[in-house]
């Protein structure tokens, strides 16, 4: 075999596997069983006082009780925004909920913990 068949081969190849990794669906975090379970305070102190790795990209379970609904976000007290997946019966403000979803970070900004992937339990 000819070194520029071997080189097409390699091409081809390393082709096939970049387009499959491209196109690799991204797993659903909400199907995902929940790592941790705390209570919405304990998750706001510990992220705001820098113990982010502890959470960061953890998918776990957040009790606590609403303080607003607008849209798609969910926020618990103290401030913990949570993006709901797909369409969701909206809790009423003022009701104790438990919430899982992937933790994304501490917005220093607005100063809240923000989820994304979230679903009402």
């Amino acid at each position: 075999m000819s070194t520029k068949a071997r080189l097409l081969i390699a091409v081809i190849v390393v082709l096939c596997i970049g387009l499959f990794f491209y196109f690799k669906p991204a797993p659903d975090r909400s199907t995902e069983a929940a790592a941790k379970q705390v209570e919405a305070q304990v998750l706001f102190t510990g992220m705001s006082t820098g113990q982010v790795a502890h959470y960061l990209n953890e998918v776990i379970s957040v009790t606590g009780v609403v303080q607003s609904v607008e849209g798609q976000t969910v926020m618990l007290q103290p401030g913990i925004a949570c993006r709901m997946e797909g369409d969701f019966d909206a809790p009423r403000v003022g009701e104790t909920v438990s919430v899982k979803g992937r933790v994304l970070g501490f917005d220093d900004m607005f100063g809240e913990v923000q989820l994304d992937f979230a679903v009402v339990q």
